[in-house]
This record gives structure tokens, sequence and C-alpha cells, in this order.
């Protein structure tokens, strides 16, 4: 894919993420790394997820946040939190794990929607 496409994929994602920050959490941003307060119930597949990104294992994340999916608001910030720091990484940190800009968007999406948020 061309660099200036994946910069609009990149910068599609960063709108959405503080779309959702704004709106759900009534922040400007999504936290680079989240408090036992914010992640709740949660907090064991946060360790988890933060476990397997230090060891680049970005699939099995995304698998083991979409098995766990369920519908607080704790799950929604991790959510948003993992695809946020997906965002971050370089073309080719997310390459090296084969996984894409592409299905970090969809990612996100997918989450939204199936918390009920249409956009």
């Amino acid at each position: 894919m061309i660099r200036h496409e994946q910069d609009f994929i990149m910068r599609q994602i960063q709108m959405l993420m503080r779309f959702v920050a704004s709106i759900l959490f009534g922040k400007d941003s999504i936290s680079e790394e989240l408090s036992a307060e914010e992640t709740g119930e949660t907090g064991e597949l946060y360790t988890q997820l933060k476990e397997l990104l230090s060891a680049n294992e970005i699939c099995r994340a995304e698998d083991m946040l979409l098995d766990n999916f369920n519908h607080s608001k704790d799950y929604l910030r991790i959510a948003t939190w993992f695809y946020n720091k997906l965002n971050t990484l370089t073309d080719e940190e997310l390459e090296a794990s084969d996984f894409s800009r592409e299905e970090i968007h969809e990612g996100l999406q997918n989450i939204l929607s199936r918390s009920g948020i249409s956009l």
C-alpha cells in the first residue's frame, strides 16, 4: 500500500479514537496506560493484552480481546486503548506481526458496532 494511503488510514483511526474518547469517556484522548480504576473488572484482560503486545503477539492479543467481548464500559475502554496502542506502531512493526493498519481500523469499527455504536 502506498505511504499516503497508510497515513490516511492512521489519521482516520486517530479521529475515531478522539471521537470515542470524547463521547464515551469525556476525555480528549485515549490514555497510553490505564489505571486499575479505569480497567475495573477487566484488569486481568488488560494485563494479558499488554504482555502479548510486548511479545509482538498482536494477532493473539486481538483474538483474546474479541473472545472476551462484553458490553461494559471498562471493556470498551480497554478495546480502544488496544487499537490506539496498535496505531502508534510503525508499519514495519505491524508487518512483522502480520498485522496491518486496515486491520486496526476494521477491529475498532467491529468493537464499536458490537457495542451498539454506529458511525
